[in-house]
């Protein structure tokens, strides 16, 4: 048993747990436990899908979370096939969800394929990247929070919108969760409905996810270890997420991705090793 593959499991998938929760970008937090305490030598694409491996564990805990309406939009399935065009509300919230994720995909594996695994940064180039982009994710989340929501009901539009840049945040620091209920709160929706809908976008996108990854990597995290770190990732997650999705409704933490992100940026003039 190799004790460092271990504990770098442990830690990587408790960080993976918890972050997921927080719109503070968990591949930018994974990442850089990674780089910074485990291998700096790792690069920061590397880095980046080890994270999205691990999202697999918080995969199960938001499917568990949200059961109830997982269930529910499997079982009318059936009826959305056969009748489109019904509005009902399970049929409108399909139609959001199929439209957000084309376009998540349509955008996140190109930044990936031809993107991230293209780019062979590490260390402190790294660490300045995501930080960038931590800050980026931080104004936009300030900037959304000022909105006043008007109850608003799905779109097409805004489903394509929202795809649009969930697809950006297959770059670390980009907080998936944030900029998404960012730009749903600045399309007028309910804080509580773009949470809710944030994270049921949250499913199909990590499924597609983990089979791109699997397709472009060869099943390259399949070890214990690998498994051991997704075991703690959902283990964490299930016991965190009701807790901390509350704490992120009511808590802004634009200022704390902000902050993280100018410490980042900074390292550029410190060697991380």
């Amino acid at each position: 048993m190799d004790i460092t593959q271990l504990i770098q499991a442990i830690i990587l998938g408790i960080v993976q747990g918890v972050t997921e929760w927080l719109p503070i970008s968990s591949k930018a937090m994974v990442s850089l436990v990674m780089i910074k305490f485990f291998n700096a030598d790792v690069t920061l694409s590397e880095a980046v899908y080890y994270a999205i491996w691990l999202h697999l564990g918080t995969l199960f805990a938001v499917i568990l979370f949200y059961r109830v309406q997982v269930v529910q939009i499997v079982r009318n399935l059936p009826h959305y096939f056969s009748n489109v065009r019904s509005p009902s509300a399970y049929n409108r919230l399909t139609t959001f969800l199929i439209i957000a994720t084309f376009f998540t995909g349509l955008i996140g594996a190109p930044l990936i394929v031809f993107g991230l695994d293209k780019i062979h940064i590490t260390g402190s180039v790294a660490f300045f990247f995501i930080g960038v982009l931590l800050i980026v994710t931080g104004i936009f989340q300030k900037y959304a929070r000022r909105t006043v929501s008007a109850n608003k009901s799905m779109s097409v539009k805004d489903a394509l919108l929202v795809g649009v840049i969930q697809g950006f945040a297959a770059l670390p620091g980009l907080s998936r969760s944030g900029l998404t209920i960012s730009t749903l709160l600045l399309r007028r929706y309910a804080p509580t409905d773009a949470l809710n809908l944030s994270f049921l976008l949250y499913i199909p996108a990590v499924i597609g996810a983990e089979i791109g990854l699997q397709i472009l990597k060869g099943g390259i995290y399949y070890n214990a270890y690998a498994l051991l770190a997704v075991v703690v990732a959902f283990a964490f997650g299930l016991l965190t997420i009701n807790v901390l999705l509350k704490i992120a409704e009511r808590i802004d933490f634009s200022y704390f991705a902000i902050f993280i992100g100018v410490l980042c940026t900074l390292a550029i003039f410190v060697p991380i090793n």
